[in-house]
């Protein structure tokens, strides 16, 4: 490579490299002078005489020299760190550990277990790449405080002293050990783990909680808690551990865990309703979801309480409505499916509820599906079991409800129950959207709207929304509505400030008025229906006046589908 002349140029030789290398010098001793020296606007051309892979005893002197010399964190980072990545980087060979580029070096997957040195160095300066030790700068304090620098170095020693030992007889630092944990802690993993892999997660994980580890403690304690790969199911255990997550930790689930454990009498096999409740009021206080309705679960069958059903009642259509807006926004693993079926079996004991109870049902089907498919956690297939239970109950009362007729005629009253809501929804959902609305007249003499939401930034994804029409038994993540009028009928007329042959249009709000008896102020005509009204910044651009609706059963836009 050419000399660049618009930068200062240093040669480095091989025996330099290597020093620096060992911190036995540093940068500002290469580039001479102070640290105003060391770094110009333009930088340095860099030269070395040749390349030199990085050693894991060279990085061992390295971290010995800035513990020993309690160098500063602005010193580390300035004077090796920094010529490291920006200079140094390919000279030094890192490229061959992390790839081409430096900024790699945050993402790479670290080994859960060094197997050799590699593996070593790569661990030690990814943890020191994640540090964000930039953000930190300009503070008189030691590295030390923002590197455990004696792990470091105990890691690299006893990799050197034990790596000819089988993985299981070598010695690990805490931090390591911590580490494997994290990484392991999944069951899917953990059964198809080899099995040395296996037994060192159950040694790091006795010997952990024994010091009390939190990241210890809550692996053994979820094992323990119906048991996986590696730990027996052991009610009783568990509830210790959890015990002790919960109190030294305040870790809200742990709480939470122990009111399932007490609700179901998983340690007797006798319920403990006074415990439960304690642990469920515990963990609601840590806003966790399923903590909630389980107290409201207690409310509606009084269960160490006394019976509360409108408690009750209220509690699940606050978290339905909660848990909902995360669904509808991408939250696939949340407890939306749970608190629906909550609420479902809680509208069953209304009346005049059939098809709302149907419809959230419908929606807690798809919920606990996408829930399977994508963030599945122990228990769901029961929850969706107990889910379709409902769906098909539901769907059974409301065929047998003589005020719903024709339940699954798409032709809808707007007086009837949840007539608008799949149009009210899907708009006043994503309010601050904008709305592309056609109007097409068919040859029957009604009329089509499509609704399609665009997009919040020219060229994004649309935000969809989630979508529910109990009549075609839909549900679905939608970013378009389609829905029929009948326009000549003797209480439908469309109207449009823009003229009547309009077919097509913007807007960002709508209303949908009730009639009153009294006139609307459009056309001063008396109300027999609802009255549709389509605005554009406060402006009425559309207007139609509905009383039956058919709704285009659409398409489930849901990534993947």
């Amino acid at each position: 490579m050419s000399k660049n002349k618009s930068q200062p140029y240093i040669f480095v030789t091989q025996q330099k490299l290597i020093d620096f290398c060992r911190y036995d010098i540093g940068w500002f001793d290469l580039v001479g002078g102070d640290a105003d020296d060391a770094y110009p606007s333009n930088g340095f051309d860099v030269q070395c005489e040749v390349d030199y892979p990085m050693q894991l005893d060279d990085l061992r002197t390295a971290l010995t020299h800035f513990a020993d010399d309690n160098v500063s964190l602005d010193d580390f980072i300035f004077d090796w760190w920094y010529p490291v990545v920006v200079y140094f980087f390919h000279n030094l060979c890192l490229d061959d550990l992390f790839g081409p580029d430096p900024d790699a070096m945050t993402a790479i997957e670290v080994p859960s277990i060094p197997m050799n040195e590699d593996d070593v160095l790569i661990t030690i300066l990814a943890v020191i790449a994640n540090s964000d030790l930039d953000k930190k700068l300009y503070k008189p304090l030691p590295l030390s405080r923002y590197l455990d620098l004696d792990s470091m170095i105990s890691m690299i020693d006893l990799f050197l002293e034990d790596k000819d030992l089988p993985l299981t007889e070598r010695r690990y630092t805490v931090p390591q050990k911590t580490a494997f944990i994290n990484h392991w802690d999944n069951n899917i993993l953990l059964n198809d783990a080899p099995a040395d892999i296996k037994e060192l997660f159950r040694m790091f994980t006795d010997d952990l909680c024994e010091k009390e580890i939190f990241e210890a403690l809550k692996a053994k304690a979820y094992g323990c808690y119906g048991g996986n790969a590696v730990f027996k199911c052991d009610f009783a255990l568990s509830a210790q551990l959890l015990d002790i997550l919960w109190r030294k930790f305040s870790f809200g689930y742990a709480a939470n865990t122990l009111g399932y454990i007490h609700y179901y009498g998983r340690l007797d096999g006798k319920p403990d309703y006074e415990k439960a409740f304690f642990y469920f009021s515990v963990a609601s206080n840590f806003n966790i979801v399923e903590a909630k309705y389980k107290i409201a679960d207690m409310f509606m069958k009084g269960q160490y309480v006394r019976p509360n059903p409108p408690l009750a009642f209220q509690t699940y259509i606050k978290l339905y409505d909660e848990t909902k807006f995360y669904f509808e926004n991408g939250d696939c693993g949340c407890d939306f499916a749970d608190c629906a079926l909550r609420l479902g079996r809680a509208l069953g004991e209304l009346p005049n509820q059939r098809l709302r109870r149907y419809a959230v049902m419908l929606e807690a089907d798809y919920a606990i599906s996408k829930r399977i498919e994508k963030a599945y956690e122990y228990g769901d297939k029961k929850v969706q079991a107990s889910i379709r239970e409902e769906l098909a109950k539901a769907r059974a009362d409301l065929l047998l409800d003589k005020e719903y007729f024709h339940p699954f005629d798409r032709w809808r009253d707007v007086f009837t129950e949840y007539a608008t809501d799949p149009v009210e929804s899907f708009v006043s959902n994503h309010s601050e959207s904008v709305y592309d609305l056609k109007l097409k007249r068919l040859s029957n003499g009604r009329v089509k709207f499509t609704i399609t939401r665009e997009p919040a930034i020219s060229g994004n994804d649309v935000h969809m929304s989630f979508s529910t029409q109990p009549w075609s038994e839909f549900c679905g993540m939608v970013s378009k509505l389609e829905f029929t009028i009948i326009e000549n009928d003797e209480h439908s007329t469309l109207g449009s400030i823009l003229g009547s042959d309009m077919k097509e249009t913007k807007f960002d709000r709508l209303v949908i008025e009730n009639p009153d008896g009294g006139k609307d102020s459009v056309v001063g005509r008396s109300l027999g229906y609802k009255c549709f009204k389509f605005y554009s910044h406060g402006l009425l651009v559309c207007f139609a006046f509905i009383d039956k609706i058919f709704y285009n059963k659409p398409k489930d836009e849901f990534p993947g589908i």
